[in-house]
């Protein structure tokens, strides 16, 4: 409750008992918060390890005043940098200040550079970010309106929330983040400001705009008015002779200019100094400095070498790095062999977006040619020049292939051997190749199909195949005919056809005179073993042909019956053979 200046009579048949009544009803705390005894239900919250807020709530003031501090509850796992903001309903930044000297936990306060001052009966936003990802809440501390002396829980969603330094427009459930503020109410004699902050609004650069803000005498006398002066070069305020004084109940109008001088937010001040009950009234000025600004990806192009006779293209990107759209008016470009085509000019480039130029090289005359491309735009500093160099050379058309030649080696007749040739533009213009032609007996190509254009540089495949049908030593080529200077390009080939050879090794024992079930047969390749047993199944009779056998090689056999019962002989005597 406020203090009231005006004389009140105290109806009691005690003057003294009367005096203590009336004291006792005007008292009120120099100071007011709208959150007093209520702790957090849940603290050290955090909704992952990489989400951070600007966490804040709604509050309304029944007088004018000034806010003189921001609060926050903090949890005990919060860390790092707090910084406190005033916003206006609408999303005005209005003051801030970063905390310092923070404890550990619990509340926060932080003074504001400079007393804020605030309309009765209006909408304000108070918000904290959060250091890292933990903070205090209770789900559903504004299901009911709070009030405390003057000050308010505005209506609706109070508990706002968004992403960190930025006006928050989210709510959840009616969820109270514990931010808070230090209010002043203003006694009865007072001078206030229409609107609380102004915002001169977005201009070019350059360029100005103004403003009227009305200033209101709320006392019950006169208030004189001593001096007015703005902060922020980019803020004026008209001239008001002083000292002015304003009767009561009474307005005067002054008009402030905002001189945009740079792309970008401005803020600044406006403070009015007399002899009302909020001696220095203070106003949050600010406005935007709109510029489109140009940047050019490559800064300058280079081409390098190029054939006569051959062209070759590079992007050149436009981009508008400011806040204001970007035209471009102008493209003109200079220089021997060099050309340019893109949009219609004049084209607009909103601020961050991009447009694009195809530039052109195409050498007439060897030797180094430079060149210009010229921009002009409402950026500053225009015309932009984008240097271009390079350089027209005598074609050189040359085809290679690696291998050189093919050597297939001995192939069995009746089987194919296929190996790989990779065919290069080793020149600097680009190099068709229209076909390719095998010679030889049993000499073939696949895997490429013609015509086929190679650039400088670029490579192409295709198989070359061997399948002789007959033995004997054969020679053969395959001609690649190009548009290159050393066309027909010729592939020596040569392979041998060689006959198949099988080799066996033919088995054979006496029977067992007992019942078996059949024979295993071992193998070893030294005498008296190891042996490995080369059956997979029993072998029904006494005789058995072994296939897996090289020329060459001798081997070692044994021979084991396995009766009816799977139990298994021991071993035959040994016999070898060699393989011719």
């Amino acid at each position: 409750m406020r203090l009231n200046q005006t004389p009140r009579v105290c109806l009691s048949g005690f003057a003294l008992v009367a005096l203590l009544f009336c004291g006792a009803n005007f008292a009120a705390a120099a100071t007011e918060t709208l959150l007093t005894t209520q702790t957090p239900q849940l603290q050290n919250v955090s909704d992952g390890s990489s989400t951070n807020y600007e966490l804040g709530a709604k509050f309304t003031s029944n007088v004018a005043g000034h806010i003189n501090a921001i609060r926050f509850w903090k949890s005990s796992r919060e860390t790092g940098t707090h910084v406190g903001h005033i916003w206006s309903a609408s999303g005005q930044l209005l003051a801030s200040v970063t905390f310092a000297n923070e404890t550990s936990s619990g509340w926060q306060q932080q003074a504001l550079p400079a007393p804020l001052a605030v309309n009765a009966n209006t909408v304000y936003v108070v918000t904290v970010n959060t250091g890292n990802t933990y903070y205090s809440v209770t789900d559903t501390g504004f299901a009911s309106k709070i009030v405390n002396h003057d000050l308010s829980s505005a209506l609706g969603n109070n508990g706002v929330y968004g992403p960190p330094g930025r006006f928050p427009t989210y709510t959840w459930e009616t969820s109270n983040y514990f931010r808070d503020v230090v209010f002043s109410p203003a006694t009865s004699a007072g001078l206030t400001s229409s609107p609380a902050a102004l915002n001169l609004g977005n201009i070019n650069v350059g360029s100005s705009s103004s403003q009227t803000l009305t200033l209101t005498n709320t006392a019950s006398g006169s208030v004189t008015i001593s001096k007015v002066a703005t902060s922020g070069t980019e803020f004026n305020a008209s001239a008001l002779t002083v000292p002015f004084t304003l009767a009561a109940g009474k307005q005067v109008s002054l008009k402030l200019i905002f001189n945009a001088t740079s792309m970008g937010a401005a803020t600044g001040t406006l403070t009015v100094t007399s002899n009302a009950s909020n001696p220095t009234l203070t106003v949050g000025l600010s406005g935007t400095g709109m510029q489109p600004q140009i940047s050019v990806v490559p800064t300058s192009i280079s081409f390098g070498s190029i054939a006569l006779g051959v062209s070759n293209t590079q992007t050149l990107t436009l981009r508008d790095s400011g806040n204001a759209n970007l035209i471009v008016s102008q493209a003109t470009i200079i220089g021997p062999g060099f050309s340019m085509s893109g949009p219609a000019l004049p084209v607009t480039v909103a601020p961050g977006q991009s447009a694009a130029f195809t530039i052109r090289y195409s050498p007439a005359a060897s030797g180094t040619a430079t060149g210009t491309m010229s921009i002009g735009s409402n950026a500053p500093h225009s015309p932009l020049a984008v240097p271009l160099s390079g350089g027209g050379v005598s074609q050189s058309l040359q085809l290679s292939a690696n291998p050189s030649n093919l050597a297939f080696g001995n192939v069995t007749q009746g089987t194919t051997n296929k190996e790989s040739v990779t065919l290069t533009n080793s020149g600097n213009a680009s190099v068709s190749v229209s076909k390719l032609t095998p010679a030889g007996n049993y000499f073939s190509v696949t895997g490429l199909a013609t015509p086929v254009t190679l650039a400088p540089g670029q490579t192409a495949s295709f198989s070359a195949v061997f399948a002789p049908t007959t033995t004997g030593t054969f020679t053969g080529s395959i001609s690649v005919a190009s548009t290159a200077k050393n066309s027909p390009l010729s592939i020596p080939l040569s392979g041998s056809g060689v006959a198949s050879t099988t080799h066996k090794a033919m088995l054979s024992w006496t029977p067992s005179t007992s019942a078996v079930s059949g024979y295993h047969v071992y193998r070893g390749s030294q005498k008296g073993g190891p042996y490995t047993k080369i059956t997979s199944s029993l072998v029904p009779g006494s005789t058995y042909t072994d296939l897996s056998v090289q020329a060459g090689l001798t081997y070692y056999y044994v021979v084991t019956s396995v009766e009816s019962n799977g139990i298994e002989s021991t071993y035959s005597s040994e016999i070898s053979g060699t393989i011719p």
